[in-house]
């Protein structure tokens, strides 16, 4: 088959997003199809659509599924809660938002175009396995399927430098939320040269994760439930090691990661970095994930069910 995959409005480097495209498109790959990242959608081809949509967007949505052929699969990323995503009224909640994932108005339209788009689409893809059963009951139009995040060996770019010249702690890459600064700004104050970053373009970010001990996954709030398994996926691909706090929902890369229990996460950093090399450990990880997830069978398998007759 031939896939389109499109990032539409999502910005020209976004590189969490970028992250997931191209593990689509080398998963398809690897399995004989032919797999396009572009900005526009082709009428007449089975188009895989990130779900931030604009009106406009839908709008041409609409024009193009007229012509014969065209089909489109949503890749759909948010937890859904009621009619919204992401309202999970945390305690923890600044008056004043200080990051996006604190626009409610932002969360109800993103909502609102997604369940336009689904009308039209033949499958949705999520990636947190757990949301699933969720999707399936509120979408009962499209079939709703779980896109892993296995190994394909396109993905990994990061040349890992000697432990010696590793000048960075610990690094995390994501939105800047209050909670992410604050656990961040913990770890200095214990001594641990620990950087944060928000969007970089992706030659800075695989340099900075190249020279950092140890890669850490941070929650969106003090509240928020779900680990992400895009960064771990990041980080294992590139033979990271990936420190995660603790959060009460898991999925199926955390056995390749090292786990915080709860209030213990800048203990375990400074123990970790204590230790000296562990680019051992990384490699094991990345080994264990490598054989025992091969995204070709996973995509494969997906695929299957996804255009099952």
């Amino acid at each position: 088959m031939e896939f389109k995959i499109v990032y539409g409005n999502h910005g020209k480097d976004p590189f969490h997003i970028m992250d997931t495209l191209l593990l689509i498109k080398y998963s398809l790959q690897e399995i004989g199809h032919k797999a396009d990242i572009q900005e526009q959608m082709t009428p007449g081809k089975a188009n895989i659509l990130m779900e931030y949509f604009t009106y406009d967007f839908i709008e041409a949505m609409k024009e193009i599924k007229e012509v014969p052929g065209t089909q489109f699969i949503l890749v759909a990323t948010e937890f859904l809660t009621g009619d919204t995503f992401n309202d999970f009224q945390q305690t923890d909640a600044v008056i004043q938002p200080q990051s996006h994932y604190d626009w409610s108005h932002f969360w109800r339209k993103r909502y609102k175009t997604f369940t336009l788009a689904q009308k039209m689409s033949t499958a949705i893809w999520h990636l947190a396995s757990n949301q699933v059963p969720i999707y399936q009951n509120m979408f009962s139009s499209s079939s709703v399927f779980y896109l892993p995040h296995g190994y394909t060996d396109a993905f990994g770019r990061v040349v890992q430098v000697p432990w010696a010249h590793k000048d960075i702690d610990a690094i995390f890459t994501g939105t800047l939320t209050p909670h992410r600064l604050k656990v961040v700004e913990c770890l200095k104050q214990n001594g641990i040269n620990a950087l944060a970053v928000k969007a970089v373009n992706s030659v800075v970010r695989e340099d900075l994760v190249g020279r950092s001990k140890i890669g850490i996954n941070l929650k969106q709030n003090e509240s928020w439930l779900y680990p992400s398994n895009s960064r771990f996926h990041y980080h294992l691909s590139n033979r990271s090691i990936m420190l995660t706090e603790h959060c009460p929902e898991s999925c199926d890369l955390n056995a390749y990661v090292t786990n915080a229990s709860e209030n213990n996460f800048t203990e375990l950093c400074m123990q970790m970095i204590g230790k000296g090399d562990l680019q051992n450990l990384a490699d094991d990880s990345y080994i264990q994930f490598r054989e025992e997830m091969p995204m070709r069978v996973l995509m494969k398998d997906l695929i299957e069910q996804t255009f099952a007759v």
